[in-house]
């Protein structure tokens, strides 16, 4: 879901509104000919208002860290997280009136921008990530259950290929995980009923040899990898597969297609999950940071302004 909507509209004008009385109040103490720097009146104010919502901003992850702090909906916090930290850029502009003095006091501008700027990207990818996975990878799986996802392609794809060319004792793993499910009662009323063929079927060994050497490496890789990771190469070899075999075996051929074609999107949806997810990885240790040079920064203020 699209976290920029018609629902953002109070927000949006809340965050305008309040952006545009920073303004005016920044505009006429300066046409007032008042100075205007960290420790003066007007620039208090800027400074303990810009800090506010950096503690905001901060509040959000320890909401998400603490299940039991049922302070407001989590959507309402999210909003305001988004919008009202832009809010942070002008009023620490204003604090300073435009001049950044001092190592921790650049240090701490430099660092807000960058979380601001950190956040925002995040929001973008957040726009258009879910919309490219909806195009690339149509079946979308949660993405915690994306490994158990590729063991049970990597089971499926040898039990269609014992079904045809008997057991494969290179697959160890597969056909004891495979066995494993089909002794389980609760466990194989949940997939097809699967029985290995007792000898190999006639001209069955270019499947064999193909899933050996080509579907089974794949499966068990990144399934970026190698010939079936290109949508159009594994159409091609499919096809080059089923001219080499007898009729009646292209059905498995192209069952194995399939299990490549579902390990390809399930590549997808974990690289896109990682562009989804990895900027938090910067966001968060920056807002901590944050956060820290904050406090220095109030109690070298406190100390040299009384």
């Amino acid at each position: 879901m699209a976290l920029i909507d018609a629902r953002q509209r109070r927000w949006i004008g809340a965050a305008v509104i309040l952006g545009a009385a920073a303004t005016v109040a920044y505009l006429r103490t300066r046409l007032a000919g008042r100075e205007l720097t960290g420790s003066s009146g007007p620039g208090l104010w800027f400074g303990i208002a810009a800090a506010a919502l950096m503690l905001f901003e901060v509040a959000l992850n320890l909401r998400k860290r603490v299940p039991t702090w049922r302070i407001g909906r989590a959507e309402t916090w999210l909003k305001g997280h988004i919008w009202l930290g832009l809010l942070i850029v002008p009023l620490v502009c204003f604090h300073s009136g435009f001049r950044f003095r001092g190592t921790l006091a650049v240090a701490l501008s430099v660092l807000a921008l960058t979380v601001i700027v950190s956040g925002v990207y995040g929001l973008a990818l957040q726009q258009f990530v879910p919309r490219l996975m909806a195009v690339w990878a149509p079946g979308e799986t949660v993405y915690e259950q994306i490994p158990h996802v590729i063991r049970l392609l990597g089971v499926e794809a040898y039990e269609t290929t014992a079904a045809v060319c008997g057991p494969i004792p290179e697959a160890a793993e597969e056909r004891k995980e495979s066995e494993r499910i089909h002794s389980n009662p609760k466990m194989a009323r949940r997939v097809a009923a699967y029985r290995p063929a007792d000898a190999p079927a006639e001209g069955a060994d270019p499947l064999r040899r193909f899933y050996l050497e080509m579907v089974r490496p794949f499966l068990r890789g990144d399934g970026r990898h190698g010939p079936l990771a290109d949508d159009a190469v594994a159409d091609r070899t499919i096809e080059g597969l089923c001219r080499a075999l007898p009729q009646p075996l292209h059905e498995a051929a192209r069952d194995l297609g399939d299990i490549a074609a579902e390990r390809r999107d399930l590549a997808v949806q974990s690289r896109l999950h990682h562009w989804l997810h990895g900027w938090l990885l910067l966001h968060v240790p920056l807002t901590a940071a944050m956060l820290v040079l904050l406090a220095a920064h109030v109690v070298v203020a406190l100390r040299y302004s009384f």
